[in-house]
């Protein structure tokens, strides 16, 4: 995953080799676009396969290829279509398809790997003929034969067949070792297998049942190749079968249609539906021809008969095989061709570098790896993890900007902040002095009016309070005088309390808020009771045009001057006025 940060922004670059067990060949590819272009090829003839790994790889290196990653194509990987009830939009968990896709594919596979007998890739690569192959067969299991009888049989019976041909003169002791060097690379005692798979469409007569895309191999042989690659700084990502993957070049189709690949010794059919493989064919013909090979194919797939074909082929005779074909099918068939095709780079090996970028029909094309296919790109913990450090780093970035953004910000507002309040501090000193100025106007206009209300107060008490007073107080007395008759004496007339403001409220008036304004306390002296009550009366007859009450009258049997028997009366005189009237006097 480091790795992968310390190549960002750089262009992804693939090492795709291609193997048949004699001969390898590599290209490395870059995407530019939605197409693949070649950088860098090259291509090594070494018996053992991991000194041809070391020569391509160090040919494309010394050309200027720096990557690090590579897959490989070889014919020992089958690729083979399989039916599991199981719903491509449902899968099931990634143990349990592995294990459901092993069980169906590992027979297949251990069939596969039979046919790379040295036998085979004798006959393959022409090193004899199919008869001298059973002729061989025969001697070593005992048979008869024109060679030399029953006699000749019981003397090689159970002799290796490599040998057994040497000796009867039908190969040389060194096309053996070559078919034998590359056996090593085609074949694995390892029971443990490698798979990898891709959904393809729902099987029309088994409603539920899908069909699958399955890329298997040897798991001892796919870590033995990967090995290969380590010792040179390349990790090898995944294997893909020899004959199959050109069908990611197919163009993209709403009908169905046929692709068929040729190879030296094989041949390969695939029938697509709706951009889904619904039916495949791998044929081994080590001695037949491409033509009769292709044909063979073509009609164990069984298609409809204009359904329009396409050939993978990039040999030499590619050209003729074209024309021969397209005699012998009645339909439509064209050369499958891409501009980076060449001598260099097989349909193959360009089909599946377009399944390792993840462009074009990549669904049509599936690899094996190590472990088995990986989880999808969002459940892969390498990619939760870059997106977390992304996440963090982008976190990072937002708010390093945001608090540039606020910092400049700050200072711009800070230099506002810091003019206008040069300007507002000149202001306050003027203001300052303002206000000081301000503050002594008002303190001598207070001293002034403290000045105005006092002459006021002497003007309002000498001339009006005392006039009114005076004028109160001789009413009062002659009031006196009026009501007071021969059989009531007047002890004493006084005031006490003080005025407005001060004075008790009004007894047993709850809804009379007048207050007393001024309070004068009668004593006087009557021969009888009744005087006494007349007199009482005759005074609050008197004072009442004066706004005044009589309050607190009392009666008392006491003795009088001359120790003469009487009544002693006591009574208030009071002057009310209400809050508004008391208020607007003391406005005047």
């Amino acid at each position: 995953m480091l790795k992968d940060f310390l190549n960002f922004g750089k262009a992804k670059t693939v090492l795709v080799c291609e193997t048949d067990g004699f001969l390898l060949r590599g290209a490395v590819l870059t995407r530019s676009g939605n197409e693949l272009v070649v950088l860098h090829h090259a291509q090594s003839q070494q018996a053992d396969m991991a000194d041809a790994v070391a020569d391509v790889i160090n040919t494309v290196k010394a050309a200027g290829w720096d990557g690090d990653e590579a897959i490989l194509l070889s014919p020992t990987v089958l690729s083979t279509l399989i039916e599991l009830p199981v719903n491509p939009k449902k899968p099931r968990p990634l143990l349990q398809m592995q294990e459901l896709i092993r069980w169906e594919a590992e027979p297949l596979l251990m069939q596969h790997t039979t046919q790379w007998s040295v036998g085979n890739l004798l006959v393959g690569r022409g090193y004899m003929t199919e008869e001298q192959a059973e002729a061989v067969m025969d001697l070593q299991q005992g048979k008869a034969n024109p060679a030399g009888g029953l006699a000749l049989s019981e003397k090689f019976s159970l002799r290796r067949f490599g040998d057994l041909a040497g000796e009867l003169g039908y190969i040389k002791r060194s096309q053996l070792n070559a078919c034998l060097a590359g056996q090593e690379w085609l074949k694995s005692d390892d029971d443990e297998i490698e798979c990898g798979w891709s959904p393809q469409a729902e099987v029309s007569d088994v409603p539920g049942t899908y069909g699958w895309l399955v890329t298997c191999v040897n798991k001892g042989l796919l870590k033995r190749w990967i090995s290969v690659f380590d010792k040179h700084g390349v990790a090898l990502q995944s294997m893909y079968s020899l004959a199959g993957s050109s069908a990611c070049l197919l163009p993209a189709s709403s009908g169905s249609s046929v692709l068929l690949e040729s190879h030296q010794g094989l041949s390969f059919s695939m029938q697509v539906l709706d951009n889904k493989v619904i039916a495949q064919h791998l044929f081994l013909s080590p001695a037949k021809q491409p033509l009769e090979s292709c044909l063979e194919t073509y009609h164990a797939l069984n298609p409809d008969s204009a359904d329009p074909v396409s050939l993978a082929s990039w040999h030499k005779e590619s050209a003729a095989l074209t024309d021969e074909l397209s005699q012998s099918l009645s339909g439509e068939l064209s050369l499958l061709n891409h501009s980076a095709i060449s001598e260099h780079l097989s349909p193959g090996m360009l089909g599946a570098g377009y399944h390792a970028f993840a462009l074009l029909s990549s669904q049509l094309c599936a690899g094996a790896r190590l472990g088995g296919p990986l989880p999808s790109k969002w459940q892969r913990v390498e990619t939760r993890a870059i997106i977390l450090v992304l996440f963090m780093l982008l976190s990072i970035i937002v708010s390093e900007a945001s608090l540039f953004i606020r910092s400049s910000q700050i200072e711009t507002h800070k230099a506002d902040v810091d003019s206008q309040w040069e300007m507002i501090n000149g202001a306050m000193k003027r203001i300052k002095g303002d206000i000081k100025q301000v503050e002594q106007r008002k303190k001598l206009i207070k001293e002034n009016e403290v000045d105005h209300r006092r002459t006021e107060a002497k003007l309002a008490f000498f001339g009006d309070l005392v006039p009114e007073r005076v004028a109160l107080v001789q009413a009062v007395l002659g009031i006196l005088q009026s009501a007071v008759g021969d059989d009531v004496i007047i002890n004493s007339i006084d005031e006490y309390g003080k005025r407005v403001g001060v004075m008790p409220p009004l007894p047993n008036s709850k809804k009379d808020n007048r207050k007393e304004v001024e309070n004068f306390n009668l004593e006087a002296w009557a021969l009888t009771e009744t005087a006494a009550q007349t007199f009482i009366q005759q005074m609050k007859d008197a004072i009442a045009p004066w706004g005044m009450e009589v309050r607190e009258s009392h009666v008392l049997a006491r003795t009088g001057p001359m120790s003469l028997e009487g009544f002693a009366v006591s009574m208030r005189l009071v002057k009310l006025m209400s809050p508004e009237a008391i208020k607007q006097q003391q406005g005047q």
